[in-house]
C-alpha cells in the first residue's frame, strides 16, 4: 500500500516489484495533486496522467497497475484489513518494531486470517505518527546511519522479497479465529473518544495523546472481531446511560 506517492515512476517500479514476487495486489492512497490538472497536459485528469507515466516503469507489470485500488485516505484504504504494518526509519515507542525478515514471517502467519497490508509512506516525509497509529506494527529496514533514506521502490523490493521468503518457509498460521477488522476498531475508537471527551476524561487540547496509549494496549491484546463488537456495545450502553456521544444524543467529540 502506497500512501500519497509523489512519483509516477516509483508507482510503476513498485508494481514491477510486486509482480516479481507474485504479490498482485497494490493499493494507493491518492495525493491531493491527483485531483488537479495533469502535469504533462495529457489525459483527462492528473490521476490518469500519473498512471500513464507509471506504465513506463511497470513494464510487464501493467496488470498490477490496472487492478490497483485507489482510495482517498489511509483509513478507507485499510478497511477490510485485519492487520497492517507501517514502514518508517524512526523508532516508534510502544509499538512492535519488526525487521524485514520478521515482517515476512508475520505476514505469512496472518494472511490465513484475513487481508493484511504493508504501508509505505510518501517519498519525502514517510508516514506521520498519526498515520502509523492506524497500523498494528512498524517495520524498519536497517540501513547505514550515514545515509538511511531509501528509494520507495527499493524499499518495496526489500520487503516484497522478505514476504515472498516468509510465504515459502512453511510457518505455522494463527489460530482460526476472526481477527478484528480495521474499520470496526476505528469505529470503536471514534465512539470511545466521544464518550471519554464528553465525560471529561480527555484533555480537550490534546485528546489523542492518552488515546494513543489506549490504542497500543488494545493492539497488544489482538482482539477478535467479536471482542471488539462487545467493547463497542459496552460503549453504546454507556453513551445512552450518560447521555453522551451518538447514542446519548449529545454528539461530543
Amino acid at each position: 500500500m502506497l500512501h500519497r506517492p509523489s512519483s509516477a515512476e516509483n508507482i510503476g517500479a513498485v508494481a514491477r516489484v510486486l509482480a516479481n514476487f507474485d504479490l498482485p495486489r497494490l493499493s494507493v492512497v491518492a495525493p491531493a495533486s491527483w485531483s488537479g490538472v495533469p502535469r504533462t497536459g495529457r489525459g483527462e485528469n492528473a490521476r490518469e496522467d500519473v498512471f500513464r507515466r507509471a506504465r513506463r516503469t511497470a513494464r510487464k507489470a501493467v496488470g498490477v497497475l490496472e487492478s490497483a485500488e485507489v482510495k482517498s485516505d489511509l483509513a478507507s484504504a485499510l478497511a477490510g484489513t485485519v492487520w497492517a504494518c507501517g514502514t518508517t526509519s524512526r523508532a516508534v515507542e510502544g509499538r512492535p518494531q519488526l525487521t524485514p525478515r520478521e515482517l515476512g514471517a508475520e505476514v505469512a502467519r496472518r494472511t490465513g486470517t484475513g487481508r493484511v497490508a504493508v504501508v509505505l509512506g510518501e517519498e519525502r516525509r514517510g508516514l506521520s505518527d498519526s498515520e502509523l497509529t492506524l497500523c498494528s506494527a512498524v517495520c524498519t529496514i536497517p540501513t547505514s546511519d550515514a545515509y538511511d533514506s531509501m528509494n520507495l521502490a527499493q524499499a518495496a523490493a526489500v520487503l516484497a522479497y522478505e514476504i515472498a521468503l516468509g510465504r515459502g518457509a512453511g510457518l505455522g498460521s494463527l489460530p482460526a479465529t476472526e481477527p478484528a477488522r480495521h474499520e470496526t476498531v476505528e469505529a470503536f475508537w471514534s465512539r470511545t473518544k466521544a464518550l471519554l471527551a464528553g465525560a471529561g476524561y480527555l484533555n480537550p487540547q490534546n485528546p489523542d495523546a492518552i488515546l494513543a496509549e489506549w490504542r497500543l494496549l488494545l493492539a497488544r491484546a489482538e482482539p477478535t472481531q467479536r471482542e471488539v463488537e462487545l467493547l463497542a456495545a459496552a460503549v453504546r450502553t454507556l453513551e445512552r446511560t450518560l447521555a453522551i456521544g451518538p447514542a446519548g444524543g449529545e454528539g461530543n467529540g
